[in-house]
């Protein structure tokens, strides 16, 4: 390929039509749980445009778009089949009677989806639907520019991938986040690539690990008293009422979180994971029935898990943190892990992104920010199943039009570097 197809390319995008099709696709309200009309649209515009859509769902409310072109040559020796993918759901849509437990009182609303100068806004624009627009439009440009891909290039808009989790009651479909979303399409989305990229803001680098996380449950027991038998002066340690004993339960955690990160970063050629350790809820007695004080509270803390962690490694080492603290009982509630692409097996795929970087950008595609190693992303799903993956993606924060048209250039010459193309097509 020469940078001729990279202005053949670039000659054929319609940068209106782009801009328009991000505002209407980010502006589809879709927060977790909620993703139908988004994934609506999605199948429209795929339809309109030759991709043969279909939907893959755990349940009908909540489903993947899948899309397809190519694969005009599959038995050709330089024919591999890939997979690009970005989420539906976007953050926020609490319930109010959720969100005034987690969001404090006068904080800014959301920014509203939005291009002003060609800046855009909105978290739907950079979690996630900003880059699905583009890698939508870079199959569309193949299909325009009559490229016959040898390999099938596949194209997913898939839900539940922020969360949440079913912890503690909250159960079912949808308050599941991550069992509907890439891991139900792997298993069930009738597709085997050879590769995966998840499309979402890197700043233009490229990582080939993430994190995962655990939840863990850490329960106080202690004693309930009738509050005029409660004896005010007794001291913090050891007090029967375990909510008194937070304080310590606290402190300890705290101090252990900065070893952890330490003890556990996770560095390898293509990513740096620095998993994190924070208290994220706190739950305790019954505001509404206060004479007897509890005898139970808990802390809820996310500790993230780099590819070669074991969750329950992790668990033995808060248990030795936490000894000495009096009754309790810790508790994994969830669970994802990490993971990380083989050096040799992901080699090819990042060697076709280092080749659309240098035709579309003019310079080799650098190891993404620890951030973007450290957290989940769906390529988590297909590393772990043994198919090189990847996270690559325009800029993060406040992505402008031209970062758009870059990413979309970048997803085109890399599907069609990975994909290979047909014989009669090769010049």
């Amino acid at each position: 390929m020469t940078d001729a197809l990279t202005r053949r390319l670039d000659a054929l995008l319609d940068r209106d039509v782009l801009r328009r099709r991000i505002l209407e696709l980010c502006g589809i309200p879709s927060p977790q749980g909620h993703e139908r009309e988004a994934g609506e649209y999605v199948e429209r515009w795929m339809a309109s445009e030759g991709f043969r859509p279909r939907r893959v769902a755990a349940v009908p409310e909540r489903f993947h778009v899948v899309g397809s072109i190519g694969g005009h040559a599959p038995a050709a020796a330089t024919s591999r089949d890939l997979l690009i993918a970005s989420h539906l759901d976007t953050e926020g849509g609490l319930d109010p009677a959720d969100a005034r437990w987690c969001v404090p009182p006068g904080a800014p609303p959301e920014e509203p989806v939005a291009e002003r100068d060609g800046v855009f806004t909105g978290a739907a624009v950079a979690n996630d639907r900003g880059p699905m627009a583009c890698f939508l439009t870079a199959a569309s440009l193949i299909r325009q520019a009559n490229i016959r891909l040898a390999g099938c290039l596949h194209l997913a808009a898939c839900p539940g991938e922020i969360g949440p989790d079913p912890v503690d009651g909250r159960a079912g479909v949808a308050q599941s986040g991550k069992d509907v979303g890439a891991a139900y399409l792997l298993a069930n989305g009738g597709m085997a690539p050879d590769f995966m990229i998840a499309a979402e803001g890197t700043d233009f680098a490229v990582t080939a690990q993430g994190a995962g996380y655990a939840i863990f449950r850490l329960s106080l027991h202690g004693e309930q008293i009738f509050t005029p038998l409660f004896d005010t002066a007794l001291p913090l340690e050891g007090h029967p009422n375990p909510i008194y004993r937070l304080g310590d339960a606290i402190a300890r955690l705290h101090a252990w979180a900065p070893r952890f990160e330490r003890d556990h970063r996770f560095e390898t050629a293509w990513g740096t994971t620095i998993p994190k350790v924070q208290i994220g809820a706190v739950r305790g007695g019954l505001p509404y029935a206060l004479g007897g004080g509890t005898g139970v509270c808990a802390l809820y803390v996310e500790v993230g898990l780099s590819a070669v962690d074991r969750v329950q490694d992790v668990r033995r080492e808060m248990e030795a943190v936490l000894e000495g603290i009096g009754p309790h009982a810790l508790d994994c509630v969830a669970y994802r892990q990490g993971a990380v692409a083989d050096e040799g097996a992901v080699s090819p795929l990042l060697g076709a992104i280092a080749t659309a970087s240098r035709a579309v950008r003019g310079a080799e595609p650098e190891v993404a920010d620890p951030v973007y190693a450290s957290m989940w992303r769906d390529h988590n799903v297909y590393n772990r199943a043994g198919i090189p993956a990847v996270t690559f993606g325009p800029r993060r924060w406040r992505p402008t039009l031209d970062d758009f048209v870059t990413a979309t250039l970048l997803y085109a010459r890399t599907a069609i570097e990975v994909c290979g193309v047909a014989a009669s097509e090769v010049q």
